[in-house]
């Protein structure tokens, strides 16, 4: 049994992980910026502030850093910036003064940088695009999740492990009702349209992941062996996108063959296979999402 502090445990990842690991055993702190409404203890503020955080953490065995302004449409940059940045060294310094052992980041596909139309995206150069594809952030949410990387891997190269979990959208059940608007009407669609929290999200291909999938993800890397100093990254995705079109359809309409398809085989067995490569998720972290939505969009004109 271990002690975790979860840092933005009342919003709606963090509730789904505070769940998973209270369900696992494990003791579990909350820090948000209003109390949730799980039965742990709860330390009430923001994530930039190192008298709160360091309280939080005193005696925690590792935790998870999900805080953060979670898209460019929730803040300008400037605000985006200073919670997503300040907040993950607030809490690495905290976390690193209290002898934690293991730090797991919420971080972002977006750090390739194919997921923000408004953030001047690039396409892929490649796919499925793995770990050694280049870094193309450009907009302030995506550029703060890549700076907040190496803010993690220099923290681990001072003595802690980290791992950082690359996560696509999150298809959370508020979001279904903005999923399916999404998908009954692609052209018109400005999200939020139907009273979901956000817009419908996962970039050009659509790409998603069941919140109860990601807290597994979070709990697999808490248990996962690593050495000190070591620093490790995933990315996740259902095993399916929520697009109309098969995989490679849809990027050779939009970028022709400027992408260059590296492994054809996983889209001869899955159409709707995910851009990211998730061998590495599933080899090394032991993940395999086990859950999509496309059954929300079954009917629909395109998806019939």
């Amino acid at each position: 049994m271990s002690t975790i502090l979860v840092t933005g445990a009342a919003g709606l990842l963090g509730r789904f992980v505070v769940r998973d690991l209270l369900k696992h055993g494990h003791v579990v702190r909350g820090l948000d910026r209003r109390r949730g409404d799980d039965a742990i203890e709860w330390f009430v503020g923001d994530v930039t502030s190192p008298e709160l955080v360091a309280k939080a953490i005193a005696g925690a065995d590792a935790v998870m850093h999900i805080a953060a302004i979670p898209n460019i449409w929730s803040g300008d940059g400037q605000t985006i910036m200073r919670v997503n940045l300040l907040g993950t060294y607030t809490v690495l310094e905290a976390a690193e003064a209290a002898g934690v052992r293991r730090m797991v980041f919420c971080s972002s596909d977006s750090v390739a940088g194919y997921t923000v139309r408004e953030g001047r995206m690039l396409p892929p150069r490649y796919a499925p695009l793995d770990l050694g594809h280049p870094l193309q952030a450009t907009d302030p949410y995506a550029v703060s999740k890549v700076a907040g990387e190496d803010l993690v891997r220099a923290f681990a190269l001072r003595g802690m492990s980290a791992v950082a979990l690359r996560t696509v959208f999150v298809a959370y059940p508020e979001m279904a009702g903005e999923i399916v608007a999404r998908a009954r009407d692609p052209g018109n669609y400005r999200g939020p349209m139907v009273g979901g929290p956000s817009s419908a999200g996962g970039g050009p291909l659509h790409h998603h992941i069941d919140p109860r999938d990601l807290a597994r993800a979070f709990r697999l890397a808490l248990d996962m062996k690593m050495e000190p100093g070591a620093f490790e990254r995933f990315y996740l995705s259902a095993q399916v996108t929520l697009s109309p079109e098969p995989t490679l359809e849809r990027l050779r309409r939009l970028h022709g063959d400027s992408v260059e398809i590296r492994n054809p085989a996983v889209y001869a067995k899955q159409p709707f296979a995910p851009l990211y490569d998730l061998t590495h998720a599933a080899d090394r972290l032991g993940f395999v999402a086990e859950y999509d939505q496309r059954h929300l969009l079954a009917g629909l004109p395109a998806f019939s």
